[in-house]
């Protein structure tokens, strides 16, 4: 496995939303109320891109339909939801310096 550095610790603030493209795959970094995920840039319902997605909190919402998952979990934020809408597929984010990154 590779480590690929995304971001520098110092530029993570609240509200921070980056794409990435990693080894071929679209990937999101997020950064909210102090912590950050790595998530598939895409929304499990119909594979939307979440660049432009709303974050509250520890949910994203999608842009295109409004489905709403939790970032900390992957699942969707509410029970409605839950039958077509998947869930968020997230990724181990791994530290080397003052960097962020994934292995892949």
């Amino acid at each position: 496995m590779t480590f690929f550095p995304l971001e520098r610790l110092h530029r993570l603030h609240d509200g921070y939303m980056q794409a990435f493209t990693v080894d071929g795959q679209p990937l999101l970094l997020v950064h909210t109320d102090g912590r950050t995920h790595l998530i598939a840039n895409r929304c499990p319902h119909m594979n939307a891109p979440l660049t432009h997605a709303s974050i509250e909190g520890d949910i994203i919402r999608c842009p295109l339909h409004r489905f709403e998952y939790r970032l900390s979990s992957g699942l969707p934020a509410r029970e409605v939801f839950e039958a077509g809408g998947g869930r968020l597929q997230r990724y181990s984010l791994a530290y080397e310096g003052n960097q962020v990154g994934v292995y892949l």
